[in-house]
């Protein structure tokens, strides 16, 4: 096991806290289950962006094809339209 001395934001540092209570205040074993969530996260989203990668292009290119042809939306519409 790798011993390091890591430097945390204040805000990082709480969200750990909070974390660690799921741990018996382990934070050491909270962290090194997030960082292992994260990893197995980013894999995911990797695979479904692969297996979408055709429909996420021609999304893309339309909304591109869209936007040069003057066709948009300001943003303050879409906020208001999401409830944003």
């Amino acid at each position: 096991m790798a011993a390091r001395v890591i430097r945390l934001n204040p805000e990082a540092d709480q969200i750990l806290t909070s974390v660690s209570d799921s741990y018996n205040g382990d934070a050491s074993a909270a962290l090194s289950d997030l960082l292992i969530a994260h990893e197995s996260i980013e894999a995911f989203l990797e695979e479904i962006e692969s297996a979408n990668a055709a429909k996420l292009i021609r999304q893309r290119d339309s909304a591109e094809r869209d936007f040069a042809r003057g066709h948009s939306i300001p943003w303050e519409q879409i906020k208001r339209e999401n409830g944003l």
